[in-house]
């Protein structure tokens, strides 16, 4: 029977052939379709492919037929096919089901329509030919229907997925009954291709040994699909095996991934975009799914080169020309930006909102039901995370997301994205913040146990253990019910979890749950308390046998505070520090690992209490030494990472020798904290979804690499700190110990003096010569009693530019000195002492310690107020700060501005002042002055420069300048005037001369200390530039920074000093002499001339400045009269004729604002001259503390 009698018997007999059974199979079914549609239907199709089998001949038609396409369909063909196969002669019965063979073929690809409903009819169509060409008689064609069959299990949608992959295996192994690799290889390699994918995707037995068998059978297809003779089929294969290695469990991770990459590489060795675009899209995106689970490189790195394979793909897959490829790839960049390191994360996130949008464009309900519920979950992830928008609003829209996935990823159909979704969403209950917390909770509870219903001990054990975990943590955070009762089933649930989570399999699940453990334990209320605090310590050492603060600080940080915390509890403060050291090791490596520098700062403020905890237990067993070793370990941890994340970008500011070794540091950091994230989860109690986690021989591989990897570095460190110690020590913080903290003492008449303030003291640490270290406790003065009562009464009337703070600086400095018991300090430590070398803690960095009072002032301590607390920072910043332009404007100060509503004259009885009996340097912390020590000495005959007036608007600077010139000898080409003061001719000058000398306007920024800057010529000198690498001033022994606020900074809870100050003595300064506020113009000039002229006499810095300032407070107006009106007089003199000539040049250019500026400038000229006269009527114009106190020595003495 040739084609047209088929199709002619087809025609002729169609209603015959069905019409006794029509009734009885469609009479169940309600339709708008009529038996006869479908009849006639089928009739169409089957004559259209006997007559043309090519998709462009029947899909139109299928098109114009969409509604017939579904389940009734089948049956029809089905019971159409099993009545006519066998009542035909044998040649037409081969020609029936070679055609119904070809439509099956065509109507699985056709892509409209239910998707579902068409693979249904092309295995119906595929059963039925297999009646007809069997194995004995047709072998091949029979082969050939097993793989169609195959093929049709493996991508069908209905039905119970395990199960339709053991049908698909089993047709794949039937098909290389007949299909062996002598007798048709090219058929064997493709159902091995087959078999690969089939066990790639296989949900029953052993996962990773199914993976290992998908790898056999891609490996033997390569036998027959060489590059050569197949290139098509052998790129295909070398993209599934690449897959595979992806995602297999066995062998090293790393390498695995890296076997990937090179296979996926391979294929595009063949999928060119020009010549294979679809191909060569779909592997620029598995390229990029591999990237970005690439464990080797830089982690950040490869993120970003998945992110560009992706766009690759999507410069083929278009959402015209392939919607469903388009919208695979817009949610795998979803994926990315979700977890991509560079860039802000708040954008990040963003980004990753919008591709999972982008992907539902496509990836609707109705049509790709399972990918648009996987991306409904994505969502929801992301939401969950997003740090943009309102954190309760985004955690319902999470759970909103959660709950449409559930509409399609039902128990039934897809069990583990079920269980993997109801674990994600009991984690958003969790979280929950609408609503009623106890219910939330309770919602959590549920969803955790729906997920058990399917993962179970037997099939997914790590699935299992942790949804135990999960449950743990929420039992020990429940509201309702009873709580012993709650600790009683969070326990079990831990040690359950325990089954599975065994320390040589999962050791970091492991040690989670020992501390969730842990925690239960040392809140467990039946049971005897000491035996459960036992237990907790137990436990507690158990995670920590894995999380070290080398391999997982943040999990060793959260570990070793809970161990230390119960042993301080107990009074077992040995415990206590060896727990509370770990946690420091586990906060500074945390720390070192992070690229953001705010995040540093917000990881030390969240870890304060741990220092202040090992300080407080070591004294507590007497072990001073080491408690000041810790106070010095905390302070100014932020001055050594201002480098971290921008020194590379420094370029050609630093020698070729820094630079390439910062260059091979950062590379060794990078590659470190690749194979770290990789092994590295944080500790939360919670965990949404699962992952594989690495097993105890992969860990321990990861670690022995690092360790390697952490002693390059160290090597490389050791060369860049013989290069720069201060550029070193930016990049990696080098303790000091007792030892080298005694050696910064000169003498048997110095004395360091280290604060520390804790929650309920403070503690001043004293520091001799060769001798033991002592402790000196201000008994109730804590962080809410005394350094807020600084705050409060110092800092906030400070930056209110009002007269309350000068008024009150006399009693407030004679509070201080009672709160700190400094009488008692001396008589009992002090005696024989010359000379206190000061660190400073938060507020007392401000302090004038030289004008604290010891004697001769009524002591007395003012009642606290009973108001309520207020916060400094937000108290500072709404009263705010001067504007820098209007600030350096101001002819009597250096700086900001000081109010003068009302300034009554302030009388100051005759005292004795701590700067009296002791020389007094301060500096931010030992580490800054060890490396002021360490630098090489200077000159006998050292060379100054002078900075002066570059706003030439400073009245009382030019006469102090002239007479520091003439006294020094200093040349014209070493002093800078006006606004020939430029920043590179500022830069130039320091780096020339050994004593700088800078007389001008300077701005801090207490909010944000870096953006502090001098006021120069031309522009600003900034404290970030200050600091950094450029500006290394080698040769530069001193300096006297005589302009405003150089030392002043808002100092927060991590005692961060971050002022001009600082920077002068980081860029290589010895010694710094500066100011603590703002200034008073001529009391300035005149201290700055005492200094010097006490330095000529030959006496140390700290002394000299001591002896100006006693000069100055002494001073009386008639000394003031005799030595300084006249000369001061004729300088202002001088500049009011300048002012006059330069008004009258620019009225007559008709220049109205510079004629109106220098008019300013005279009569505030004027306006001091009067000033000259009364000052010399007084008894002793500036005995005041404003006038001399604010001046500091900082560095070496």
């Amino acid at each position: 029977m040739d084609e047209q009698e088929i199709a002619a018997y087809v025609a002729v007999n169609w209603l015959l052939l069905l019409a006794a059974k029509l009734a009885e199979m469609l009479g169940s079914y309600s339709t708008s379709v009529t038996p006869e549609d479908y009849l006639e239907f089928l009739r169409s199709v089957l004559q259209s492919v006997a007559t043309d089998p090519r998709p462009q001949s029947l899909y139109p038609l299928l098109q114009n037929n969409l509604n017939k396409l579904d389940g009734k369909f089948a049956h029809i063909l089905t019971a159409w096919a099993n009545k006519t196969l066998t009542e035909v002669e044998i040649e037409t019965a081969k020609f029936i089901a070679a055609t119904i063979g070809n439509f099956s073929i065509l109507i699985q690809e056709f892509p409209l329509g239910n998707i579902a409903s068409n693979k249904e009819i092309a295995m119906a169509g595929y059963q039925a030919v297999a009646t007809v060409f069997t194995q004995s008689n047709f072998p091949q064609d029979w082969a050939m229907t097993q793989n169609n069959l195959g093929n049709a299990y493996l991508y069908r949608i209905h039905g119970d997925r395990a199960e339709n992959l053991e049908v698909a295996i089993a047709h794949y192994y039937k098909v290389l009954l007949v299909y062996t690799q002598s007798d048709f290889p090219q058929q064997w390699a493709g159902t091995q291709n087959n078999l690969a994918i089939a066990y790639s995707d296989r949900i029953r037995g052993d996962k990773a040994e199914n993976l290992e068998v998908a790898l056999i059978h891609y490996n033997n297809a390569l036998l027959v699909l060489t590059q050569s003779d197949f290139p098509q089929d052998w790129a295909m294969t070398q993209n599934n095996l690449a897959t595979a290695y992806l995602h297999r469990i066995r062998g090293n991770r790393a390498e695995n991934l890296e076997a990937a990459l090179s296979h996926y590489y391979k294929v595009l060795l063949v999928y060119t975009q020009s010549d294979f675009p679809q191909q060569w899209a779909a592997t620029q995106n598995n390229l990029a799914n591999a990237y970005s689970d690439r464990i080797r490189g830089d982690r950040a790195e490869n993120l970003e080169v998945a992110l560009i394979h992706y766009h690759q793909a999507l410069l083929v897959r278009t959402q015209s020309d392939f919607p469903q490829d388009w919208a695979t790839t817009q949610n795998n960049l979803a994926i990315a930006y979700r977890n991509r390191i560079r860039g802000d994360r708040a954008e990040n996130l963003e980004k990753a909102i919008t591709h999972y949008h982008n992907a539902l464009l496509v990836r609707t309900q109705s049509d790709f039901p399972q990918d648009w519920a996987m991306t409904q979950n994505n969502l929801a992830i992301a939401y969950s995370d997003r740090i943009r928008g309102n954190r309760a609003e985004n955690l319902e829209v999470a759970i909103a997301h959660y709950h449409q996935a559930l509409l399609v990823l039902t128990q039934s159909d897809f069990p583990q994205d079920w269980a993997m979704t109801q674990n994600n969403l009991a984690a958003a209950y969790s979280d929950r913040i609408r609503g009623d917390r106890v219910e939330n909770l309770e919602a959590a509870i549920a969803h955790y146990h729906q997920a058990l219903l399917v993962y179970t001990q037997s099939d997914f054990p790590q699935d299992w253990a942790m949804t135990q975990n999960n449950l743990a943590c929420v039992y020990y955070r429940r509201i309702g019910g009873d709580r012993a009762e709650n600790l009683e089933v969070a326990i079990a649930h831990c040690n359950n979890a325990l089954l599975v989570r065994t320390q040589s399999d999962f050791p970091q699940q492991w040690a989670t749950t020992q501390n969730n453990l842990a925690a239960a334990y040392s809140n467990r209320i039946r049971g005897d308390r000491a035996e459960n605090l036992e237990a907790a310590i137990v436990h507690d050492h158990n995670a920590l046998l894995v999380c070290t603060p080398e391999n997982y600080p943040i999990d060793c940080l959260q570990t070793s505070r809970s161990l230390a915390n119960l042993a301080w509890d107990n009074h077992d403060f040995k415990l206590a520090i060896q727990s509370y050291e770990l946690a420091i090791k586990s906060v500074e490596q945390s720390r070192n690992w992070v690229i953001d520098e705010e995040r540093r700062q917000e990881i030390l403020r969240e870890s304060i209490y741990v220092y202040a905890r090992i300080i407080q237990a070591y004294l507590n067993i007497g072990e001073i030494g080491k408690a000041l070793e810790y106070t010095e370990r905390f302070r100014c941890q932020r001055l050594v990472d201002l480098m971290a994340s921008d020194v590379l970008n420094l370029g050609g500011e630093i020698t070729p020798e820094v630079q390439d070794l910062l260059i091979d540091y950062e590379e060794l950091h990078q590659r470190i904290n690749a194979l770290r994230f990789n092994s590295q989860t944080e500790a939360t109690p919670v965990l949404t979804g699962s992952r594989r986690l690495p097993d105890g021989d992969e860990l321990a591989a990861h670690q022995a690499e690092i360790q390697k990897l952490e002693e390059q570095k160290q090597q490389v460190w050791k060369q860049l700190r013989r290069y720069d110690p201060v550029l070193a020590g930016q990049i990696q913080v080098e303790h000091l110990n007792l030892d080298q903290m005694q050696e910064l003492i000169p003498n048997d008449t110095t004395a360091l003096l280290s604060f520390y303030t804790t929650v309920e003291d403070t503690h001043i640490f004293i520091l001799l010569k060769d001798q033991s270290p002592q402790v000196y406790t201000c008994k109730g003065q804590g962080l809410e009693t005394f350094q807020k009562w600084i705050g409060e009464n110092w800092f906030i009337p400070y930056i209110g530019a009002n007269s309350e703070w000068r008024e009150n600086m006399v009693s407030f400095l004679q509070e201080l000195a009672q709160r700190l018991q400094l009488k008692d300090l001396i008589s009992q430590y002090l005696t024989g002492i010359e000379e206190l070398i000061i660190v400073p803690y938060l507020w007392l960095h401000q302090m004038p310690f030289a004008a604290l009072p010891i004697d001769g002032i009524e002591t007395f301590y003012r009642k606290e107020e009973n108001s309520k607390p207020l916060s400094l920072q937000e108290r500072g910043l709404e009263r705010g700060f001067l504007d820098p332009v209007k600030s350096k404007g101001n002819g009597e100060t250096r700086g900001l501005v000081i109010g003068k509503k009302s300034q009554p004259k302030v009388t100051v009885t005759p005292t004795t002042y701590l700067g009296d009996l002791f020389r007094i340097r301060i500096v931010p912390s030992c580490q800054i002055l060890y490396y002021c020590q360490q630098r090489p000495p200077i000159p006998n005959q050292p060379t100054m420069g002078i900075v002066e007036d570059a706003t030439e608007d400073l009245l009382f600077t030019r006469y102090e300048c002239e007479t520091l010139a003439q006294s020094y000898g200093v040349s014209a080409d070493k002093r800078l005037q006006g606004r020939k003061a430029t920043v590179t001719e500022y830069k130039t000058l320091a780096s020339q001369v050994q004593i700088l000398h800078s007389s001008h306007h300077a701005t801090s920024n207490p909010a944000q200390p870096l953006d502090s800057y001098l006021v120069l010529g031309d522009g600003s000198l900034t404290l970030s530039q200050l600091i950094s690498p450029g500006w290394r001033m080698p040769n530069l022994s001193d300096v006297f920074a005589c302009c405003c606020e150089v030392n002043f900074s808002l100092n927060k809870l991590t005692d961060d000093l971050l002022s001009l100050a600082t920077g002068f003595l980081c860029a290589g300064a010895r010694s710094v002499v500066s100011t603590q506020w703002s200034v008073e113009d001529l009391a300035s000039a005149l201290l700055a001339i005492f200094y010097y002229n006490f330095r000529q006499a030959g006496m140390s810095r700290s002394q000299a400045l001591q002896q100006g300032q006693i000069k100055l407070r002494n001073l009386t107006g008639e000394e003031f009269a005799r030595n300084y009106q006249g000369e001061m007089g004729q300088s202002l003199q001088q500049q009011y004729d300048q002012a006059i000539t330069r008004r009258n040049h620019a009225n007559v250019k008709g220049d109205v604002a510079e004629c109106q500026k220098w008019q300013k400038l005279a009569d505030k000229i004027q306006v001091q001259q009067q000033h000259l006269q009364s000052l010399a009527k007084e008894k002793q114009p500036f005995s005041h503390p404003y006038y001399w106190a604010g001046f500091v020595s900082q560095g070496l003495a």
